[in-house]
């Protein structure tokens, strides 16, 4: 008869972390403000649209002059199916604020609003998963308890430094377009579950919006997985028929379904072959990171907690948002899902983690991102006084024609973000305690110190480098000039020449013209990568194009034979 103790009958217990009070030190609510608020602004603010946000941006602004209808937008004769939320948003915002600030950062402020959501979102769900008797550490044996409360701060505090750390959400994250607003979603959705133990109606409305606003954003498909995912963490509920998961459950899928029925079932998905595999892996290490390493060694520490409510629906939002960028051919739109999920994991690494991981991570932020910040400013300085010199030819060959003109707020800007990452780095070599945070204050700082000086001191050269507007200018110039010594009194239309929708929407937005919506349209200009045929009924009146586009010009030219009735 074996005893209480034999192997065959122990188990061991759920891992849980022992801290010190120390460790949920109050991160101050200020600087956090300050750091989420300098990595906001710099991609949003001081540009022009580009290629990568220019055609949602355009069809946002033409719904507002009431150009394009709201519910079925067509611009120059191609139909735009879907994200209508993110048209919705931008084109209202622009019809409010456009006439005070400009329509293009009219266009970008809800979704400068909708990253902030998904920062508090993302906080506040791990503050709530924390709170979790699960999650909680283990009691001190000397000494005052630690607070629930605290050492859920201290987590939440510690996960958002996470999320602004991960480099995916540089990029993709300051674009005025749809996958912001799925992020907040799914921030959302992370919320919501976090509160169905304590609210489960309260979280059920969360988790129903969330979905809504998901679908609306042209992911009906995923707003279905969502919904078969949500109804396996909530089976008991679901199976009992109580009416908050069964809420959270049919709202996915009722607005999923709808979604892709208005959309025609556009399913894109495939088996992933080993290079699409390979791919997967090269992209996914570095957008996701420092999460993905941090929540691998989280789920390992807490892997007799699995299934404990402050690690599982996370786990099971971060592998479907991966899946699915897996199927969909390594998008890295659907990766920047799985950014809330795998910070919030991350996040619970922070309390089991040897001192030793910590201050690895902390050395590598450290050299790395004063690297960066160091190649940032000594490129600065070629394109200012050409000196190192062969920094500022490789500009000169990049952005032929660029000047930059010193720009003393942008400087104190840059300046002022260089002094803070100096502060911070002697902090946290300094000997003070150690609370749960303070490992990833160095990698968010460091990311938001080059996102800083980006922003203020190279913005110049690459918004001259990617932006349509001397293009529009330049052409609108020629054909007013043409169209006043031939006295045409009708408005001018351009005839598309192999140039893609997006550089027609840029160009006709700075231009304020119209491309033709058919090919057969008789206009009397042509603007495209070639001059149009036959060659003898054109007469080529301008060519150029983007600087950062030389090797690709664009042609304008004026019809000289009236096209055949």
């Amino acid at each position: 008869m074996s005893s209480a103790f034999s192997h065959g009958q122990t188990r061991r217990p759920p891992a849980r972390p022992a801290l010190r009070p120390g460790a949920v030190g109050k991160l101050p609510r200020v600087l956090l403000l300050l750091l989420c608020l300098a990595y906001i602004l710099p991609g949003f603010v001081g540009r022009d649209p580009w290629r990568s946000d220019g055609l949602g941006f355009v069809l946002m602004w033409q719904m507002a002059q009431g150009r394009a209808d709201w519910f079925d937008p067509v611009l120059y004769g191609v139909a735009l199916h879907g994200s209508w939320l993110t048209h919705w948003l931008g084109a209202g915002s622009i019809q409010l604020l456009g006439g005070w600030i400009g329509p293009v950062l009219a266009s970008r402020l809800p979704f400068m609003a909708a990253l902030a959501a998904s920062m508090w979102l993302t906080w506040s769900a791990a503050f709530h998963f924390a709170r979790q008797d699960a999650a909680q550490p283990v009691p001190p044996a000397f000494g005052p308890p630690i607070a629930a409360t605290d050492y859920a701060r201290a987590i939440a505090d510690g996960v958002l430094l996470t999320l602004l750390a991960t480099l995916g959400l540089l990029g993709r994250g300051h674009e005025a377009s749809t996958q912001v607003l799925q992020l907040v979603a799914v921030s959302a959705v992370l919320y919501g579950l976090s509160l169905y133990p304590r609210r489960p109606w309260k979280s059920a409305a969360v988790l129903a919006a969330a979905q809504t606003g998901l679908a609306l954003t042209a992911a009906g498909w995923f707003v279905v997985l969502l919904g078969a995912v949500l109804a396996a963490l909530l089976w008991p509920d679901v199976r009992r028929a109580r009416g908050a998961a069964l809420l959270a459950v049919a709202a996915g899928w009722c607005s999923g379904l709808a979604a892709e029925a208005v959309m025609g079932w556009p399913l894109r998905g495939q088996w992933p072959g080993l290079h699409t595999l390979g791919d997967f892996f090269r992209l996914g290490l570095w957008f996701t990171w420092p999460s993905w390493p941090l929540a691998a060694w989280g789920l390992w520490r807490w892997r007799e907690s699995l299934r404990a409510w402050h690690l599982l629906p996370s786990a099971a939002l971060a592998l479907l948002a991966l899946l699915s960028a897996l199927t969909l051919g390594n998008n890295d739109k659907v990766f920047l899902l799985a950014l809330p999920p795998l910070s919030i994991l991350a996040g619970f690494a922070l309390p089991v983690m040897r001192r030793a991981g910590l201050a690895a991570i902390d050395w590598f932020a450290v050299l790395f991102f004063s690297l960066l910040a160091l190649g940032v400013w000594v490129m600065w300085l070629a394109m200012l006084v050409g000196w190192p010199p062969r920094p500022a030819a490789n500009i000169a060959r990049l952005a032929p024609g660029f000047t930059l003109h010193l720009d003393p707020l942008a400087v104190a800007v840059a300046l002022l973000a260089t002094a803070a990452w100096t502060a911070i780095v002697l902090w946290r070599t300094g000997r003070h305690r150690h609370p749960l945070w303070k490992g990833m204050v160095l990698s968010a700082g460091g990311v938001t110190l080059v996102w800083v000086l980006v922003g203020t001191l190279w913005m110049p050269v690459l918004n001259y480098a990617s932006t349509y507007r001397q293009v529009g200018e330049d052409v609108a110039r020629v054909v007013r000039s043409t169209d006043a010594l031939s006295m045409h009194a009708a408005p001018a239309c351009l005839q598309p020449s192999g140039i893609d929708l997006t550089t027609q929407a840029l160009i006709g937005y700075w231009s304020r013209l119209d491309f033709a919506a058919a090919p057969a349209a008789r206009c009397g200009y042509a603007l495209g990568a070639r001059p149009p045929q036959p060659a003898a009924h054109w007469r080529l009146l301008w060519h150029g194009g983007r600087p950062g586009e030389r090797d690709e010009p664009l042609f304008l030219c004026q019809r000289l034979v009236p096209p055949a009735p």
